[in-house]
């Protein structure tokens, strides 16, 4: 079986400012339970996350299998905009970023495909399970 490559890199040490549910999504990005996920996919996606009248930026690298963070303010094939709170919210399962996009809450600049493998990432929400799991216990208990 092929080793899987994921990393997450930041230019920045720490998430200084981040929300909780947010730097632990830029965290877990490269973590193995993504790899299927970000297997073949290549392409780079910034978040503009807006609070206290100044943005954080979070620039993430996709290259087939590996995603590297960084804290840059540079062009990106998709571009993602929104209010700190809202992607907090997003990060934690309780909007969904599709749904948010369609209500104005974020923009969307660029390759909408990045958006969608981004939102896939995505926690569900609470107290959701993956349907896998279940019907695996399913079976067993039967």
């Amino acid at each position: 079986m092929p080793q899987t490559r994921q990393r997450v890199q930041a230019n920045q040490p720490g998430s200084a400012g981040a929300m909780p549910a947010t730097a632990e999504f830029f965290d877990r990005l490269g973590h193995k339970e993504n790899a299927a996920l970000l297997r073949q996919i290549t392409g780079t996606v910034r978040f503009d996350l807006a609070h206290d009248e100044q943005v954080d930026y979070w620039l993430v690298t996709l290259n087939d299998g590996v995603a590297t963070l960084s804290r840059e303010h540079r062009d990106a094939e998709c571009v993602l905009r929104t209010d700190g709170v809202i992607f907090e919210a997003m990060a934690r399962g309780e909007i969904n970023p599709m749904a948010a996009m369609l209500r104005g809450q974020i923009l969307v600049l660029g390759d909408l495909r990045l958006l969608i493998l981004i939102e896939r990432m995505m926690p569900g929400p609470p107290g959701a399970h993956d349907p896998r799991a279940y019907a695996r216990r399913e079976r067993t208990e039967s």
